[in-house]
């Protein structure tokens, strides 16, 4: 948080040059690796931020695109492929608004071996706006912006927000936290029985809620892959999501309080996750 004019820019600009710097004169600086073809993925909320940020790239001797509705078209037209170019790592900072990022070629970015293995970091520009633009009124992909850094780039990336207004309190624990949890999407994405810890009822159900989003809403028998276990809950059902856990193979999740799984055995848990 800094404001306007400050050089909050420096926080994507920096890393990139100096990457290009050691991988360059690796002789000047002995030991340091740095990679050659770095990238970083910005969040931007419009497409006139973008259009500045490469310029100031640019400026900077940094290749630079904007994934703007423009310029898809125009790379369409042109018979250029931005998926594979950006794949390929053919840009050092790529700008892109949050509905983009919720669209297939992303998602084919994102899994490209080469591009997750040379992303430094993703960053979201005004963060703030998360908050104010981010419902469903107006622009609830806002919202995705952290599921997408945190369940589809390599979980150990950095992840950057930058904003001048973004106040204390409230705002900044609903940019920081919110009501989504990608952080545990990377676990669930393997498939292995999972246990997810919380320290209150209303966790859990915030939990429960962000996960079942992303279940097959086609198929009724996706619902047994989530269960919640805790004190208000019977004791046929809590008995009855244990057995599960034990013997189905589609029931992956159980979203328990701490307090009361306490001495829970059950062995087909392999992932144990505490939240808060």
């Amino acid at each position: 948080i800094a404001a306007t004019g400050d050089g909050k820019s420096a926080a994507f600009q920096v890393p990139i040059l100096v990457h290009d710097k050691i991988s360059r004169h690796p002789e000047l600086y002995p030991g340091i690796l740095a990679r050659k073809n770095t990238v970083g993925v910005i969040a931007i909320p419009t497409k006139g931020l973008a259009t500045n940020i490469v310029k100031e790239c640019d400026d900077l001797g940094i290749s630079a695109f904007a994934y703007t509705h423009e310029n898809i078209t125009r790379a369409n037209k042109e018979g250029i492929d931005l998926v594979a170019k950006i794949s390929n790592c053919s840009y050092s900072i790529v700008c892109v608004d949050p509905e983009h990022l919720k669209k297939s070629p992303w998602v084919c970015i994102a899994q490209s071996p080469v591009f997750r293995s040379n992303i430094l970091f993703a960053c979201a520009e005004e963060a703030h706006l998360i908050e104010e633009w981010g419902n469903v009124d107006f622009c609830a992909d806002f919202r995705y912006i952290g599921t997408f850094f945190r369940s589809k780039l390599p979980f150990s990336k950095s992840v950057i927000a930058l904003s001048a207004t973004v106040e204390p309190g409230q705002s900044t624990s609903l940019i920081c936290h919110g009501e989504v949890f990608p952080q545990l999407l990377p676990y669930l994405s393997t498939g292995r029985k999972t246990i997810i810890h919380c320290q209150t009822l209303d966790t859990v159900y915030r939990v429960y809620v962000y996960l079942i989003q992303f279940l097959d809403e086609t198929n009724y028998d996706s619902l047994r892959r989530i269960r919640v276990y805790h004190s208000l809950c019977s004791e046929k059902y809590n008995n009855r999501t244990l057995a599960m856990l034990e013997k189905d193979p589609m029931c992956q999740v159980c979203i328990a309080i701490v307090a009361f799984v306490n001495g829970i055995n059950v062995h087909m848990l392999l992932i144990s996750i505490s939240l808060g």
